[in-house]
């Protein structure tokens, strides 16, 4: 008897030690796939918007006088970028078809980074508008582009966390952005005859261009056609990949572009995804294009402004990280997308509705934290929604991402110059938005809660699409 206990307690031990080897092996896998992909597509993130959004930096340093914009000039120029995402943004994606990530990715930074240096020389608003449209073409397949293959290198469970690192690019961008601004500005205005607005424009397109050159060593293409992980590490990759595929070897079956673009446009929980999207991104989008005009409004100098807006973009972005670790934690998303999205609500009521510059400044930092932390959220349930196949996945996250830009449309014109000091009509609109983003959520959760409560009655587990549920 004591032997055979003795026995017993001997494999149960070194079973435990088997478990803990590949546990540690596990996370070392993780940390070297992070340290490759994360690192970098978040580099790259943040230096994209800070190409997109330098023009709110740029407005409040002279560029609007500078180029004699009259009228509604400076929101087409800011709309017109959005339209270039839209066209673009689909096609894009679906080039990746064709073209490995390592190659693609790489290439439209490069393209941009290019575009946002010119915009230096632009002398009248046709040249700025014409700029800003570029910019939007090169700018529209980077981010589906980024997420779709993010989705691939990890597991669904896994999202959260760095799909938040990768898009807290925006908020680290609206950050760091109003302090280039005030170091460049402060610093270069007026040097080699150039306006300080320029010398932004000029340096940030060149750092961004460097950074486009390292892109093309580092980024990784498809999981199973890479050669940095060693046999082992790619054997435990692909076979962490199986169980969110389905059947094993499921993650490299494809179906043809025409196939997949059907069988999305068929389901309609896109759609609901899409009307969701666009009310989140206009709300994130307001906020990150205009909080340089709202605080600047408040009564604060030009240059001041510009630091003020650093305590808003860190909170937003600590805050986004926490939660994205208590989604990963609890396994929930659309719990978390709906408490912020209220607070967002919050924060745009509040900015349209009170008078003190102190509660006025305080309600910036819900609508950072609201809009860019259900943002967050939002694009790491899309992947988990339209997981099957590889090819509707990649058409999914592009229809959906491109219909929030959308929402940038809509930003762009709803804060006119009339309407300033107060924007009272737009901060109305964004939370409304953020309200109706909440109501969209509610019902995808149910939806999804259904779905996963049939999985479960399946007799026949082959019959089913996904072997492990929605994370709701």
């Amino acid at each position: 008897m004591t032997d055979s206990i003795s026995i017993v307690d001997e494999t149960n031990d070194t079973s435990l030690h088997i478990d803990s080897e590949d546990k540690k092996f596990e996370r070392k896998l993780l940390r070297k796939i992070d340290l490759r992909l994360l690192a970098i597509t978040n580099i790259m993130y943040i230096l994209a918007c800070l190409d997109r959004i330098n023009i709110g930096n740029a407005r409040i340093a002279g560029l609007e006088k500078d180029l004699g914009l009259i009228g509604n000039q400076y929101q087409i120029a800011l709309s017109i970028y959005f339209l270039g995402g839209v066209l673009f943004e689909i096609p894009s994606n679906m080039v990746l078809k064709k073209i490995k990530p390592s190659r693609w990715i790489p290439f439209l930074m490069m393209s941009w980074s290019i575009i946002v240096s010119s915009m230096a020389a632009v002398r009248n608003s046709d040249e700025l508008i014409a700029t800003r449209f570029l910019l939007g073409v090169a700018e529209a397949g980077f981010v589906p582009g980024i997420l779709l293959l993010l989705s691939l290198w990890y597991k669904r469970s896994e999202y959260g966390m760095r799909f938040t690192i990768f898009i807290s690019g925006n908020v680290l961008a609206g950050a760091f952005g109003g302090l280039l601004a005030y170091v460049i500005i402060g610093n270069l205005n007026g040097k080699a005859n150039l306006q300080g607005w320029r010398w932004l424009f000029l340096l940030e397109g060149i750092v961004s261009f460097i950074v486009s050159l390292i892109s093309f060593l580092i980024i990784p293409g498809f999981p199973e056609d890479e050669n940095f992980l060693t046999i082992r590490e790619r054997q435990l990759l692909m076979s962490r990949l199986h169980p969110e595929h389905g059947t094993a070897g499921e993650h490299i079956r494809t179906v043809t572009i025409k196939h997949a673009l059907l069988i999305t446009l068929k389901d309609w929980r896109v759609y609901l995804m899409v009307l969701h999207n666009i009310c989140i991104n206009t709300a994130l989008n307001s906020i990150s294009l205009y909080l340089p005009t709202l605080i600047y409004k408040m009564g604060f100098s030009s240059l001041k402004t510009q630091l003020l807006t650093l305590p808003p973009y860190f909170f937003g972005w600590l805050f986004s990280l926490v939660v994205s670790l208590h989604s990963d934690h609890v396994q929930l998303r659309g719990h978390h997308i709906i408490c912020c999205a209220i607070i967002g609500a919050i924060g745009f009521l509040m900015l349209a509705n009170l008078k003190s510059v102190g509660m006025l400044y305080s309600a910036t930092f819900f609508c950072t934290s609201g809009t860019w932390a259900a943002g967050a959220m939002t694009l790491a349930w899309i992947p988990n929604i339209f997981h099957h196949p590889r090819e509707k996945r990649a058409i999914a996250i592009a229809l959906i991402l491109s219909a929030g830009i959308v929402a940038g449309i809509i930003s762009s014109n709803i804060y006119p110059s009339s309407e300033e000091p107060r924007y009272f009509r737009g901060h109305m609109i964004n939370a409304s938005f953020m309200l109706i983003a909440t109501i969209c959520a509610i019902i995808m959760r149910l939806v999804l809660k259904r779905k996963n409560e049939k999985m479960r009655q399946v007799e026949d587990e082959k019959e089913s699409t996904h072997k492990i549920p929605y994370i709701l």
